[in-house]
């Protein structure tokens, strides 16, 4: 993920992710993206995150500690700028080398709160076929309500992974029940984003269909997490297959709505989407972290395709 105004920031006590989001107007899902290693229930004093300011972000005056800038190595101290807290300069660190989240063609134009998904470029999308998503709009407009709806797409379901994965470290390290109860209730509310996007194209009555089948998917993920955390692998392989059924059923819905749904293509992807989640989840539980990390690179690039491929389905209808 290519950041120009890349910006590295050392860890302070009492920090975290949220209070960082805030501090450099971006997104938590940015963040945990730029730092795909990191533990967000594990900060420690003194670790470095990269971070991607958003467009909104000034840097209080006189402190570039936390910019990167070469021979920037003396700023320590500067408590109440704006919440920066006297991190030391990071000196030498502006290139953008190392920037964790393989997630393909994300376009960062730098869109505050869009993670990875800023802006229109990098979508590339063209109205396929003709197709006019409204009614007496100009050749701009009907470009860019396309666009809008690939970026939709595509940022609804990075935040499922993105919160899926919070959500597993959060039971992977023992978190307390509140802050578990916490993470999880955010997860849920992916499955309404997502069925967002497809609530203007769809029949009111197949459109609380799909949300059902997603609220579902995103429940059993939560327990298919928990449920290995815990060992019980009898219980485990049952909601694994309850997880693949759910699936199949939301493959199915589409594919009666929609032609363009009614190939394999629809299937496999969202098969495919499952059994690399359920790789990630069993790597993070059996304690191979570099292991969950790179198929979580690779679960990211493969819902960007999916996304895709749900946004024309839905243009081409």
């Amino acid at each position: 993920m290519y950041c120009q105004n890349r910006m590295v920031h050392t860890v302070q006590e009492g920090d975290s992710l949220y209070r960082l989001a805030r501090q450099y107007h971006t997104t938590v899902t940015e963040l945990i993206l730029g730092n795909p290693g990191v533990n967000p229930y594990n900060l420690q004093v003194g670790m470095k995150l990269y971070v991607c300011p958003g467009e909104s972000y000034v840097p209080p005056q006189g402190d570039s500690g936390n910019a990167g800038n070469s021979g920037s190595t003396g700023n320590t101290g500067n408590a109440g700028n704006s919440g920066s807290t006297g991190n030391a300069g990071n000196s030498g660190t502006t290139g953008n080398a190392g920037m964790g989240g393989n997630t393909g063609n994300a376009g960062n134009s730098g869109s505050t709160g869009n993670a990875g998904m800023g802006g229109n470029t990098g979508i590339g999308v063209v109205i396929p076929g003709g197709q006019r998503p409204g009614g007496n709009q100009t050749a701009g407009e009907m470009q860019n309500s396309v666009n809008q709806l690939f970026e939709a797409m595509r940022l609804a379901w990075l935040e499922l992974i993105y919160w899926t994965r919070m959500y597993m470290m959060s039971v992977d390290s023992g978190a307390d029940a509140k802050e578990q109860y916490a993470v999880e209730g955010r997860l849920l509310e992916t499955a309404d984003a997502i069925t967002d996007v497809f609530a203007e194209r769809l029949p009111v009555a197949v459109t609380r269909q799909l949300r059902n089948l997603l609220v579902e998917h995103v429940e059993m993920t939560g327990q298919i997490i928990r449920t290995l955390k815990s060992g019980d692998m009898e219980n485990y392989d049952r909601q694994i297959r309850e997880w693949y059924a759910n699936a199949n059923q939301i493959a199915t819905l589409l594919a009666d709505q929609n032609p363009y749904f009614a190939g394999k293509e629809t299937r496999n992807l969202l098969l495919n989407y499952l059994d690399m989640t359920r790789e990630i989840i069993e790597h993070q539980m059996n304690g191979e972290y570099d292991q969950s990390i790179d198929t979580f690179r690779d679960l990211s690039d493969l819902v960007l395709e999916l996304a895709d491929y749900l946004a024309r389905g839905l243009l081409a209808r």
